[in-house]
This record gives C-alpha cells, sequence and structure tokens, in this order.
C-alpha cells in the first residue's frame, strides 16, 4: 500500500479510537457521578466510602481513582451535574404550561421537581457542612454556581412575562426567594408524618408564600400595582415564620 494511502487510513483509525475511548471515559464519569449522589444522598458524605461508589456504579477502585481522587471531588461534579438537570427540568416544566402560567400550575411544576430537588438539597447540604468542618475543601466552581442561577433566573422572568407581570427586583433575587422557600418546604416535609390540607402542611403553605412573592415582587406590565399585594407578603411570610419557630420547638 503506497504511504499516501496508508497514512490518512491510519489517523482515521486514530482518530476513531480516540473518541471510542473518550466516550468510554465520559460514560465511566457520567454512571461515577450519579451513583455518588444515589450514595451520598442516602448514606451521608461521612458513611460514603468509595467502595459505596464504584459498587453502585458498576466498576472498580482502579476506575474510580483514574477520573476521581476523593469522595469530596466526585461529589462536587455531581452536585453541578445535578444542578443543571434541576435547571433544564424546571425550565421544561415550565415551558410545557399551556398558556399563561398560574400560581396552581407552577406548584404542579415545583411538585414534579421535588424528589429531584429533594436530592439537590440533601447533596448541597451535605457539602455545605462537610466545607464548615473542613475550610480548606474546594468550594463548587462559581462559574458554574452562576450558570444555575442564570438559567432558573431565566426561567422565572419568563414565566412571569407570560402571567403579564415583571419583577420589582432582580430576577435572580426573585429566583433565589423562590428556592429558598421551595427547598425549605422539602425540609419540613420530614417533620411533619402526616400531610394534612391546611396550613401546617408545608405545601399548602409554600403555595400561599408563592403566590404572596410572585405578586408582592412582581408588578403588572400593563397597569398599576396594588398596595394590598405587599401585604400579602407580610401575612404569607408571617405564617411560615410561625411555622418555622413551631417546628423548632417542636424538635
Amino acid at each position: 500500500m503506497c504511504p499516501s494511502t496508508a497514512s490518512p487510513t491510519r489517523a482515521r483509525a486514530a482518530g476513531r479510537s480516540r473518541e471510542r475511548s473518550l466516550r468510554k471515559r465520559e460514560n465511566t464519569r457520567a454512571r461515577l457521578v450519579e451513583a455518588a449522589a444515589d450514595v451520598v444522598a442516602s448514606k451521608g458524605i461521612a458513611s460514603t466510602r468509595i467502595d459505596d461508589i464504584v459498587k453502585k456504579a458498576g466498576f472498580t477502585r482502579g476506575a474510580f481513582y483514574s477520573n476521581y481522587s476523593s469522595v469530596e471531588e466526585v461529589l462536587r461534579e455531581a452536585i453541578v451535574a445535578r444542578a443543571e438537570f434541576l435547571a433544564h427540568q424546571l425550565r421544561e416544566a415550565v415551558e410545557a404550561i399551556e398558556g399563561p402560567p398560574s400560581v396552581d400550575t407552577l406548584m404542579e411544576v415545583l411538585d414534579a421537581i421535588r424528589p429531584e430537588g429533594r436530592t439537590m438539597y440533601i447533596l448541597t447540604t451535605e457539602y455545605r457542612l462537610y466545607r464548615m468542618r473542613s475550610p480548606e475543601a474546594e468550594e463548587i466552581p462559581v462559574a458554574r454556581r452562576e450558570q444555575f442561577s442564570s438559567l432558573v433566573a431565566g426561567t422565572v422572568q419568563d414565566a412571569l412575562a407570560r402571567m403579564g407581570r415583571h419583577p420589582r427586583v432582580s430576577p435572580e433575587t426573585l429566583a433565589d426567594v423562590l428556592a429558598a422557600f421551595f427547598l425549605d418546604s422539602i425540609a419540613s416535609e420530614s417533620d411533619h408524618a402526616c400531610q394534612g390540607a391546611d396550613d401546617s402542611d408545608p405545601r399548602v403553605l409554600l403555595r400561599h408564600v408563592v403566590e404572596a412573592v410572585i405578586i408582592g415582587l412582581s408588578e403588572p406590565i400593563q397597569g398599576e400595582p396594588r398596595p394590598e399585594d405587599a401585604q400579602r407578603v407580610t401575612r404569607a411570610l408571617n405564617s411560615w415564620s410561625r411555622r418555622a419557630r413551631t417546628d423548632e420547638k417542636e424538635r
């Protein structure tokens, strides 16, 4: 075979081999990340061992150390991956709403992403506590946190626009407020063995707060804001505060 024919053939073969190697590595890392998220969510970071992760992922310790150096490193990547998935899941759910969103349809969206939100809450809380005990530990990359915040803020702003409203504060601030109450309601569920239909139910109270925050921290694109909207925010936040103090006493 002449060199002019053999060289391009070998180059193409080498290129395909590199692509297969990269896909295999990406698949290995993805499975390790998913396994780490599941194990840490169920056992906590302090009780998670590398053997737990590789067993869950179906790999060996060698495969783990070819990609990561510690449980903490793979957990950071798991948090980033889950955050991005949650943000896209939220956007897709909001975009799937037919017609202008309402508080009820937005609550349906929050219920749909609640399982993923619960996992995200556990993972971030675990890593936050770990960093408090180990200040030298690395933070989640700022750029990745900002990317997640931007995705969520954009979704909230789009939802408000479809409702004929725009935020009085920055979309990022409004998204952060809603996210804080959403995650707090997830944490509060563990304190309520039986969910009823009264205002002690974290989901019922969350609906009141979501409605109050959306109305109180945004205003109509056309028309004048109503003074009573701000009062609804105050009443809802007072109810949330009373519930939080009650929960703290019961603990």
